[in-house]
């Protein structure tokens, strides 16, 4: 099978952060291409910034459809351009938030977000109300690094995820963590293992799911919620 996954900032060396870690877990089947657009935002960490990659991150998604890939993976923990996405797509469309969000309610009693600034944590609160999971939330705490220093300091990335793991598990009650950003792929198996709690990567996640529904032909249904957008003129485009 054939999987797309999309970084929709521009920073190349998270893209780069991504692909090596996907590759690590992919199944030997699946051809990955870890791509991230030509333009936009060198990192998400606004609602701004999420408007700004949607539309180079469309075209991405209309390329896989052409190119004969079997799935899309959104990888960003605001799933921007979700919706939009399915209803252009003819094949499967996920998102690592959406997924992670639903994943983590099956794993524990509470789950706890980590975002990485503080001024992000409303908005997760949102997303998680949008989806219904608020009585599985423990809380969203905050790394206070930017999404680019994630991807620049590993070392200091991991402590900080530790040290905020732990006072989510102690003091929020908290028996699942999610690593709410892309940049903090790969950091989840060793936080595990210190901890004794269950630490979810959306990314590989979503990719280990994404596989199986592929394998399952499911698809996101055309009737209605995703149906394919009326055609028409758009000015100055």
């Amino acid at each position: 099978m054939k999987i797309m996954v999309i970084n929709p900032n521009t920073s190349e060396s998270m893209t780069e952060h991504l692909r090596r870690e996907l590759d690590l877990i992919k199944r030997k089947d699946t051809e990955l291409a870890v791509v991230c657009p030509n333009r936009g935002p060198v990192s998400i960490e606004s609602a701004y910034d999420e408007a700004q990659a949607v539309p180079p991150t469309l075209e991405l998604v209309k390329k896989a459809n052409v190119d004969g890939f079997n799935a899309v993976i959104i990888a960003c923990f605001s799933d921007p351009g979700l919706h939009a996405a399915r209803e252009i797509s003819k094949i499967l469309v996920v998102g690592i938030q959406e997924i992670s969000l639903h994943v983590a309610s099956m794993l524990g009693s509470k789950f706890t977000i980590i975002t990485p600034l503080e001024k992000r944590i409303p908005s997760k609160y949102e997303e998680v109300h949008k989806y219904k999971l608020e009585q599985y939330l423990a809380s969203v705490r905050a790394l206070g690094m930017t999404v680019e220093e994630t991807d620049a300091d590993p070392e200091r990335t991991k402590n900080r995820v530790l040290e905020v793991s732990r006072l989510s598990a102690e003091e929020d009650g908290a028996e699942v963590i999610i690593l709410g950003c892309a940049g903090m792929a790969g950091y989840a198996e060793e936080v595990a293992a210190k901890l004794g709690l269950v630490v979810i990567d959306p990314s590989s996640v979503a990719l280990k799911i994404c596989e199986g529904m592929v394998n399952a032909g499911l698809y996101h249904c055309k009737r209605a919620l995703y149906a394919y957008p009326p055609p028409k003129e758009f000015k100055g485009m």
